[in-house]
């Protein structure tokens, strides 16, 4: 293992590399090195949201294989954000639901933009206010399985002190949508980085990206949630092309997962007579499947929890079996009790689950159903102050404890993998336990301070602000709380 010193600045020849323009990282529950000490799992009181996971391998990926969600709004969300704070989840949500199918998109991605950073709105900027829709985007971004690219670019993997010299390995945790091969690049972007130990501060160690060259707005979307963040007065349009490139190797079609079924699946009551039909042609609105393309050598699913039985001489609900992406997640709203956080009236989806049969490469379907009763994501608002100097304008959301690691099922050639994945995220239905999204009702807020017990910021005018959420693009529709005006704000913030 080659010493590097402390400081070290490794600078990529771009040129050499021929990069591409690009490239997602991938969230997972933390593995057993991925410690606070070298810059993962870090909480809230850092100055961030708290980490929902740490970065995956290529073929550690968590993902949904449910294809579609519900969401709902409980009490305390409608008390604060109001019509409006639902109308700015909603235009987040529906940017989700625009994505094309995985298999509908171009091999190089060139039809989504490297910058979907929309112009500051300077109005938004001057009162703090910070965008409840984009950070909506951003934080559902995570519960599907992305994380920032821009901040796993580099990252520690082990921190060593051998004979007085500190040690500290570095590695890639971004990757290219068409290679998959680790890249420095994103969205454009060249990324080097310098190793910090500890952090200004803090006290872990890690390596902290730098821009060498490129657009510094050609950010993700996916970044926003994870330590990054837009500035106050900054939205976004949509996605970029390097979300778009994570939720396509996700959810294509010849990424295969041996996967269990969410809980709340079953078989279709109306098709019992006959659930399994061999795919000869088209489905719906699905075109003809792609061929079979493991992409890794692995073996026949053994007895590992498998139906053994031939699904299509059965009318047993297929659990476990080699799947592939799903192609796409669609996100409905759904009426909630707002006083107890239940569907008003359960909703049914019912769609063609995909798997391949045991011991064998044929590809075949079963009709199934989901019924909800609860939202799949719940949208919820609370006092979140957390002891940090600036938590105006935060949310909280899961972390990744809950999605389920499915390395064991995996039967390769030479043995049973045990890595940190590939794993699943499970829907509410699964668990009785929704998504919640919470995000901050702390409202307009002041932050004064002393220095040292001799300079003093004690009054209104000496208070800096703390941020506050709002809806906005070029113009402002609303600021948080609901009913309150721009000139309020003012009135609060600045004591005009």
């Amino acid at each position: 293992m080659r010493r590097i010193t402390r400081n070290l600045i490794a600078v990529t020849i771009a040129a050499g590399l021929a990069a591409k323009a690009e490239a997602f990282s991938l969230m997972g529950p933390f593995a057993s090195w991925q410690t606070t000490a070298i810059g993962y799992n870090l909480p809230a009181s850092l100055g961030g949201l708290g980490d929902v996971g740490g970065p995956m391998l290529i073929n550690e990926e968590y993902r949904l294989n449910t294809p579609v969600l519900t969401y709902g709004f409980d009490g305390n969300f409608l008390f604060f954000f109001g019509s409006n704070g639902v109308a700015a989840v909603n235009a987040a949500m529906s940017i989700l639901n625009d994505i094309p199918a995985a298999s509908a998109m171009s091999a190089s991605l060139a039809e989504f933009p490297l910058q979907a950073i929309g112009p500051a709105n300077a109005t938004a900027a001057s009162l703090q206010i910070r965008d409840l829709k984009s950070a909506t985007l951003s934080t559902v971004l995570g519960q599907l399985g992305l994380a920032a690219p821009e901040r796993w670019v580099f990252t520690l993997r082990d921190r060593l002190v051998v004979g007085g010299v500190t040690n500290y390995v570095v590695i890639q945790r971004h990757y290219d949508p068409v290679t998959l091969l680790p890249t420095n690049v994103v969205n454009g972007v060249l990324y080097t980085y310098n190793v910090r130990d500890p952090v200004p501060n803090n006290t872990h160690a890690d390596a902290v990206e730098t821009r060498a060259s490129g657009n510094p707005d050609n950010i993700t979307a996916a970044s926003i949630d994870d330590r990054g963040g837009l500035g106050f007065g900054q939205f976004m349009t949509g996605l970029t092309r390097d979300d778009i490139g994570g939720l396509r190797h996700l959810l294509r079609f010849n990424n295969l997962n041996v996967e269990t079924l969410d809980a709340s699946v079953t078989l279709r009551p109306s098709t019992l007579t006959s659930p399994y039909a061999p795919v000869t042609g088209t489905n719906g609105t699905n075109s003809v499947l792609p061929p079979f393309n493991p992409g890794f050598p692995f073996a026949p699913i053994g007895s590992s929890g498998t139906n053994t039985n031939n699904p299509v001489l059965t009318n047993v609900l297929v659990a476990t079996a080699r799947r592939p992406g799903i192609g796409k997640v669609s996100f409905n709203p759904m009426p909630v009790d707002a006083l107890l956080n239940l569907a008003i009236t359960p909703v049914t989806n019912m769609y063609t689950d995909f798997f391949y049969q045991t011991n064998s490469l044929t590809l075949t379907n079963q009709q199934v159903q989901r019924v909800t009763t609860i939202p799949d994501i719940l949208f919820s608002a609370g006092d979140l102050y957390n002891g940090a100097p600036f938590s105006g304008a935060t949310l909280q959301r899961p972390t990744a404890t809950r999605w389920v690691n499915n390395s064991a099922l995996q039967t390769f050639v030479g043995g049973t993998n045990s890595a940190a994945g590939p794993g699943l995220i499970p829907s509410a239905g699964s668990n009785a336990t929704a998504i919640v999204i919470t995000f901050n009702s702390l409202g307009p807020s002041r932050l004064n301070f002393t220095s040292g017990g001799f300079v003093q910021f004690l009054d209104e005018g000496s208070a800096i602000n703390n941020g506050v959420w709002g809806y906005f693009d070029t113009t402002i529709y609303s600021v948080f709380p609901d009913g309150i005006t721009i000139q309020d704000l003012e009135r609060q913030l600045f004591g005009q």
